[in-house]
């Protein structure tokens, strides 16, 4: 019988393996990366919807009920829990002026004095989201009057007051700065979502802490909307739009 010689089986060197595993790991990093980038993103975007309907929601209260509406977010920085509604939970509320024989709350009537009351139980925005008193600033180079952010306490729910910030929307759905001129309208307005979470540091802002910032330690994932005198809204497309006076 004729003898086949066995020929010796080909074997990746220990240097080979190990280059195949170092580029596996470079590329499960990169991929976690897109994703994980991408993934925020969109939570970014869900935010920025979640917002312009509230805002559009207190524009047509105020219209509908010929009052004044706010929406209205929640400044609690001492609250540092994993659902935390420190500068996220927003809700839309209304005022409504107490009438002297009844007691009943009556929104026919416009006045600047009476009591703020929610109209819907509110909502968060998505976990990781938040809203940020610091960059929501008016639009510098825009004609119009008002300071930044109003701020006050409130009702909450049935018996909950907190501390808040607010925009504020006339009978006719317009802007309200506050501190702007009944005269002049008010200057457009920007509300900026960044991705963060809560927590108080030498890195924290408004009680928030950015998951990455820049080199000149301002936050990466950003986005946001403009609310124009009329009450109306556009988007802000880039980060210098967000950042710049």
């Amino acid at each position: 019988m004729k003898h086949v010689p066995q020929r010796g089986l080909a074997a990746f060197t220990l240097i080979e393996l190990l280059v195949v595993i170092t580029i596996i790991g470079i590329m499960m990093a990169l991929a976690s990366t897109v994703l994980r980038d991408t993934g925020t993103g969109r939570t970014l975007d869900s935010g920025v919807d979640m917002l312009t309907n509230m805002v559009q929601e207190a524009r047509a209260t105020a219209i509908g009920n010929d009052t004044y509406t706010r929406l209205v977010i929640v400044d609690d920085p001492r609250d540092t829990s994993q659902d935390t509604r420190h500068l996220r939970f927003m809700v839309v509320q209304m005022l409504r002026r107490q009438t002297k024989d009844s007691g009943n709350y009556d929104a026919s009537s416009v006045t600047t004095q009476g009591e703020w009351v929610s109209t819907s139980a509110g909502t968060l925005l998505p976990a990781g989201v938040f809203f940020s008193p610091t960059y929501s600033r008016p639009l510098g180079w825009a004609e119009g009057s008002g300071g930044r952010i109003g701020t006050a306490v409130t009702r909450i729910g049935k018996s909950q007051k907190a501390r808040v910030f607010y925009f504020e929307f006339d009978e006719k759905g317009r802007f309200v700065a506050p501190g702007s001129s009944p005269a002049s309208p008010s200057a457009p307005q920007r509300l900026v979502l960044v991705n963060a979470r809560a927590g108080n540091s030498r890195h924290s802002v408004d009680g928030i802490i950015p998951l990455q910032t820049d080199s000149m330690r301002r936050p990466v994932g950003v986005k946001g909307i403009v609310i124009w005198p009329t009450g109306y809204t556009s988007p802000m497309r880039t980060r210098e739009q967000i950042f710049h006076d």
